[in-house]
């Protein structure tokens, strides 16, 4: 990361670093069950499977961003990216998982065009990036709603992740770590 970030940086220009990442909370989950000896509890749920495609940036210094695609394809992360830069009047640098729609020619070219530098995380290492823990968090308080509509279950995600991603606690282990890193083009 310290290398990408060195190679690609002026240090007259100020950044904004982020995390994007994909996820498909939906209503029927694979949910642990627990035994409970007391009186049994009920439970109501929507058995009908609802998934919501949602692609979310979580900035450190910027302002997040959450959007909904019908696929996670290379046009629709380049979509998204641009809607990033939209949204995020600095430099961006945007770290990310190996997905191959983020390794496309589309959107890596397209990145480049928007002034966007993409530093790709190492591969299988989801702790890396703490918008997998802001995912498990939205997905663990959606599962306890009856959701009745995929409007209600976009409009939900949409406001557990704005509430969760204003909380900087989900990176706070990944800014004490990389501080040295990213001190030159962050200003937290």
């Amino acid at each position: 990361m310290e290398k990408a970030i060195k190679e690609n940086t002026s240090s007259e220009k100020h950044y904004v670093i982020g995390f994007l990442d994909e996820s498909s909370p939906q209503t029927a989950p694979d949910t642990p069950r627990l035994w409970s000896f007391a009186k049994k509890p009920k439970m109501f749920k929507n058995t009908e499977k609802m998934k919501a495609n949602a692609n979310a940036f979580y900035a450190l210094n910027g302002n997040n961003v959450i959007d909904f695609k019908e696929s996670s394809k290379a046009r629709d992360v380049c979509e998204f990216l641009e809607r990033i830069k939209d949204e995020n009047e600095f430099g961006l640098i945007i770290l990310l998982d190996n997905s191959k729609t983020h390794h496309a020619r589309m959107t890596v070219k397209r990145a480049e065009q928007l002034d966007i530098i993409l530093v790709f995380l190492p591969p299988y290492s989801p702790d890396l990036n703490p918008l997998e823990f802001v995912w498990k968090s939205v997905k663990k308080d959606i599962s306890k709603e009856f959701i009745e509509s995929l409007t209600q279950l976009r409009e939900l995600i949409r406001d557990k992740y704005t509430q969760l991603a204003e909380s900087k606690s989900f990176a706070k282990n990944w800014m004490q770590t990389f501080n040295e890193q990213i001190k030159s083009v962050i200003n937290c």
